[in-house]
């Protein structure tokens, strides 16, 4: 376990990082308000608020093997608010801050709390209906655990591309860098997403969705100790959520695939529901060697999400 904060000093060290970056931002958005057409204070009227809430039942909380697999249901209620600044004619700054917490219903050693910024700039070449949106991202999230060892920040950079190819069809696509920075070495992580997903709207208030990602990065598992897991793991240590019997959390570089399948239905204007089915296979690069073990390392994880969505 680390003496350091995610690879920092102290606590407070991690703070000022993501003010930091929070001023950074705030300080971008400001100029360029200043210098856009616009005033800053006429924008403030697009500001716009949300709330969320998601019912989830995971069947493999440990990203195990199916032999250490265990299951549990969580909520999660997230409340946020975004702002567009108007930059040019062809280009925004989409400012986003939320706030939100996660509750498990047998493993409370998981509930969190959250807190989130993001910020976007996005480039369009006309208004036309079909012009592709072209985007450039940055976000950071503080993440409050029950766990001492999960406790950290994350945070991601990357750009997007999304594309109307007809009043039905919308395709997204983007590449990012994700990083983790935890209280343990195990939960330091770092990862390349490639991610695309294309909505179609059968009519006017519903909407099927589809989603791919591929992640080249470090993933986690915990289960039982094992020599199989010992041999190609990058560091472990005993977890403080999964302690009967005691689990390891084990840190290893995979290649991860994730299928996400989405229907929503638009109550209102302003309010839906949101029914997914995602599936996630993870392979670690590195298998154990035949004299330690003879079976392949991977793991299978399936969520079902209801959620109720909400905008002011």
């Amino acid at each position: 376990m680390k003496a350091s904060w995610g690879g920092l000093s102290t606590p407070t060290d991690c703070s000022r990082r993501f003010s930091f970056a929070w001023r950074c931002l705030v300080a971008t958005a400001a100029t360029w308000a200043a210098l856009s057409n616009t005033p800053a204070h006429a924008q403030l009227s697009n500001a716009r608020a949300r709330l969320s809430a998601d019912l989830t039942w995971d069947d493999n909380v440990t990203r195990s093997g199916r032999d250490e697999k265990l299951s549990d249901t969580f909520a999660r209620l997230n409340v946020g608010a975004g702002m567009p600044l108007e930059l040019t004619p062809h280009s925004r700054l989409l400012l986003d801050v939320g706030v939100g917490g996660y509750l498990y219903n047998q493993y409370s050693g998981l509930n969190r709390t959250i807190a989130e910024f993001q910020a976007e700039l996005q480039y369009r070449s006309s208004g036309q209906y079909t012009t592709p949106i072209y985007g450039l991202y940055l976000r950071q999230a503080v993440d409050w655990y029950n766990s001492d060892l999960r406790d950290g920040y994350r945070t991601s950079v990357g750009v997007s591309v999304r594309k109307p190819v007809t009043d039905r069809i919308v395709l997204f696509g983007a590449v990012g860098y994700n990083w983790r920075n935890a209280r343990s070495d195990v939960f330091d992580t770092r990862e390349v997403s490639v991610r695309g997903n294309v909505d179609y709207a059968l009519a006017r208030r519903h909407t099927l969705y589809l989603g791919l990602e591929y992640r080249d990065g470090d993933v986690q598992t915990t289960a039982v100790p094992e020599p199989a897991l010992a041999s190609i793991k990058i560091t472990s240590v005993p977890d403080d959520v999964f302690t009967n019997p005691a689990r390891n959390s084990y840190r290893f570089k995979a290649r991860t695939g994730l299928l996400t399948v989405g229907y929503n239905f638009a109550l209102f204007d302003n309010q839906g529901l949101d029914l997914s089915y995602r599936t996630i296979y993870s392979r670690p690069k590195n298998q154990p060697p035949s004299s330690v073990s003879t079976e392949s390392i991977f793991y299978v994880d399936q969520q079902i999400t209801l959620s109720y969505l909400i905008r002011f």
